[in-house]
């Protein structure tokens, strides 16, 4: 704070320094100006005022009343003149400073902390305007002092947890036809497998059954069919003989059935297939957007953009484990509205599949902020260590030679 406000100050005298020296060429240019224009003017005048008075006594009178007059104007003009100048100048000072010396110190500490926290600038400025209102609110009452960054920051966490939507109720205790949808690598298949095994650990293998519509990719549905076999539940695979619609009416006795699609670009032809037999299907499918936690905000806004033709009924993210913050699927959540179902944290099945939590996730995207780098240092007249690292690197050369072989 110290810093920021002799920074402030410093600004300030340089402004004052500029306007004051600005006012002296100006006085001194005009008082140049001036000074040569009324000597010559005088000298002119006086000759002719000599003649005058000869010739006419009264008319010199006049004119010399006139003169005076035109002397104010002139004046005036020059003042006028010079208040402009100082206006224009203040005008093309650069309009970041008056901005930022009225922002707070707790304003400028809350913005560090949610650019820190990788929030979206339309996340961010959802979050700021929330901290105007609240402080507006709060200053209307009598006596209240101006809130510390601790109580300032519990409101807004509490207001970006709010901010986000969740679905309290798992999707394994619900009947239907789910399918998730999402780019290559976004974590569906393996997704799908947890929640197939959370469902038979919770109600049995009898009426769920698992449906991959990957038939452009080569051997896209082996996975899936692995966990069919572990959970002892039936796999069918989307092809040129069998349509979504034919394998569906076949499974329509399975209370519960999962549809694992294909991820491809929406540049692909397959791709707006893919989507068109979903779209078009006449049994009623929920679309869960598969979200992994480690893309980029604008990667996440885009795919969004691709599949929102389908109806989203929300969301699941992925690898969380893998990230290095979480602003931005927290930011994603909470320009687009959709739904947070689960959040997947690694690669055990089903273990790592939990129902979405907001206040779980916030605080996750917190510790990661709070969160340092460790690094170990080896000191250089540590012969034990230095020996170790030698012995590793001959085991890995046997091992590239190995392999190489």
């Amino acid at each position: 704070p110290s810093q920021l406000a002799r920074m402030h100050a410093e600004k300030h005298l340089q402004l004052q320094r500029e306007m004051a020296q600005a006012r002296r060429k100006i006085e001194s240019a005009r008082n140049n100006k001036y000074k040569t224009t009324n000597s010559d003017v005088a000298a002119q005048r006086s000759g002719g005022a000599d003649l005058e008075k000869q010739v006419n006594p009264k008319q010199a009178t006049e004119k010399s009343t006139v003169q005076k007059r035109a002397n104010e104007d002139d004046a005036l003009s020059a003042m006028r003149a010079e208040i402009l100048e100082i206006k224009d100048l203040l005008a093309r000072q650069p309009q970041k400073q008056p901005v930022e010396s009225q922002k707070s110190l707790l304003e400028q500490q809350l913005e560090k902390t949610l650019d820190s926290l990788c929030l979206s600038v339309s996340a961010r400025q959802t979050v700021m305007n929330e901290f105007a209102a609240w402080q507006k609110a709060s200053s209307h009452r009598v006596g209240n002092p101006e809130p510390q960054f601790e109580q300032t920051w519990k409101h807004l966490s509490q207001f970006i947890e709010k901010s986000i939507r969740v679905e309290h109720t798992e999707i394994i205790d619900r009947e239907g036809v789910f399918a998730l949808v999402g780019p290559t690598g976004s974590g569906k298949t393996m997704t799908i497998g947890k929640m197939a095994a959370r469902y038979v650990m919770e109600y049995g293998p009898e009426n769920i059954a698992l449906v991959t519509t990957d038939r452009f990719r080569i051997a896209a549905h082996e996975q899936l069919k692995v966990f069919g076999r572990i959970l002892n539940i039936p796999v069918h695979a989307v092809d040129e003989s069998h349509s979504l619609d034919v394998i569906l009416d076949k499974l329509s006795h399975k209370k519960f059935v999962l549809i694992d699609t294909a991820g491809l670009m929406h540049t692909d032809s397959s791709w707006s297939e893919q989507l068109q037999e979903i779209k078009l299907s006449g049994h009623a499918i929920e679309c869960y957007l598969t979200v992994a936690a480690v893309g980029q905000y604008q990667v996440m806004s885009a795919n969004y953009h691709h599949y929102k033709m389908l109806d989203l009924s929300g969301v699941v993210v992925t690898k969380v484990d893998e990230a290095v913050s979480l602003g931005e699927v927290l930011s994603f959540l909470m320009d687009t509205g959709l739904k947070a179902s689960y959040y997947t944290d690694g690669q055990r099945v089903p273990e790592d599949i939990h129902l979405f939590d907001s206040h779980t996730l916030f605080e996750k995207a917190q510790l990661l902020l709070n969160s340092s780098e460790r690094w170990v240092t080896i000191r250089s007249e540590d012969p034990s260590l230095h020996s170790l690292l030698k012995g590793a690197a001959g085991k890995l050369n046997e091992t590239k030679l190995y392999h190489s072989a």
